[in-house]
């Protein structure tokens, strides 16, 4: 087969020219021996000229690395930038949180400006005999929110009267007050009860107050009594319980946690009413709360009775009243009502919480100081005299 360059040259002379295979084999051998340097002069030059191109590529890029402006080698780690940026984030949330407690506290200071301007212009417009009872209540301790509430009604029950006098004045006092403390009036232990459970903080007289109701229940009532005691954490408070048991002749089973609570009712099983005592603690923490109504007896037959001493402050009151009124404690009985002067606490109770009030006592001589409560009386001690200023 001859070579390409030799079959052009071979009909570019025409059929005329043609010879006999013989005589024209040497020519397109000379003919393809001198092709073959021409195909590798091209195959060098297109390598000639791709070796150009990419030295100067290679040229242009050494360019603009020279060009482009060097790295920053003191450009700071990615974590550090990070720790920096926390750091004065939190700088800035503790200056805006210093910011607002600052205007929160000029907040508060003002509305207690503004009440205190409101209470004087009040004051000043109150007739003087509502003016003297609202200050005898506040001397008892009565909230002050209470108060105003007590002076704005008497003053809006009396603005038909044409000229009322200091008597319609602590008249219809008496009155507002007793609407007040009347759905606070609770039942004794009712027939049907089985359990009572008495709660409340240290010092009260839980014990003593135990011993006065079951008295009451075994030679008033006529129902056989039976005592059980949780209270293991105070010296001798066992032993206390016992010296009135054997008194009174009732029979005692001390319990060291809930799971000996069933032991004990089934020993006492032939009693008709069963007085647990508790032990105090500082009920203003709901831990121990919690604690101490794990032995509460859930069931139709039961009672929890909260146990309040008056001699405490109000919002000492408070706070263990709200603490336990999250575990459905609807019944109060307050202690100590002889050893204070002070009686708003018992308005207080009764204007902040739906608590029935069963029970007031006055003394420690058993059974005799205990009574039901009773709003005429408190109201009475809350106003006073009329000479009571």
């Amino acid at each position: 087969m001859l070579p390409p360059q030799a079959v052009r040259e071979r009909y570019s002379r025409g059929t005329g020219d043609a010879v006999s295979p013989k005589a024209s084999a040497p020519s397109a051998a000379a003919t393809a021996v001198k092709a073959l340097p021409e195909a590798e002069e091209q195959r060098r030059e297109v390598a000639v000229s791709s070796f150009a191109a990419a030295m100067q590529s290679a040229l242009n890029g050494q360019s603009e690395a020279a060009e482009s402006p060097p790295a920053r080698k003191s450009e700071p780690p990615v974590l550090a930038q990070r720790a920096e940026s926390s750091f004065e984030t939190i700088e800035k949330e503790e200056k805006e949180e210093d910011e607002v407690s600052a205007l929160l506290q000029e907040l508060r200071s003002m509305k207690e400006m503004m009440i205190r301007i409101n209470r004087q212009q009040n004051a000043q417009a109150m007739p003087a005999a509502v003016l003297k009872l609202s200050k005898r209540l506040a001397s008892q301790g009565v909230e002050p929110v209470y108060v105003e509430q007590f002076a704005q009604t008497v003053i809006e029950r009396l603005e038909e009267h044409p000229d009322p006098d200091d008597e319609e004045f602590r008249q219809t006092a008496r009155e507002l007050l007793r609407e007040w403390l009347l759905p606070s009036v609770g039942q004794g232990i009712s027939p049907n009860t089985r359990i009572v459970n008495f709660v409340g903080p240290t010092g009260v007289g839980k014990t003593t107050t135990i011993a006065k109701i079951a008295a009451d229940q075994a030679f008033i009532h006529r129902r056989s009594v039976g005592f059980i005691t949780a209270d293991t954490y105070r010296i001798a408070a066992v032993d206390q319980l016992r010296t009135y048991a054997d008194i009174l002749n009732v029979p005692l089973e001390v319990v060291f946690s809930p799971s000996e609570l069933t032991r004990a009712y089934k020993k006492l099983e032939d009693r008709d009413l069963l007085l647990m005592d508790t032990a105090g603690r500082n009920y203003r923490n709901e831990l121990f709360v919690s604690e101490v109504n794990s032995l509460l007896a859930p069931g139709q037959q039961a009672e929890n009775l909260l146990v309040l001493s008056l001699t405490h402050k109000y919002s000492d009151l408070k706070e263990v009243a709200s603490q336990f009124a999250k575990y459905g404690v609807r019944r109060l009985l307050l202690t100590k009502t002889d050893e204070t002067d002070s009686y708003g606490s018992v308005l207080n109770l009764a204007r902040e919480f739906d608590f029935e009030i069963s029970y007031i006592t006055c003394g420690q001589t058993v059974p005799d100081d205990i009574r039901a409560f009773e709003p005429d009386e408190w109201v009475n001690r809350l106003l006073g005299d009329a000479s009571d200023g």
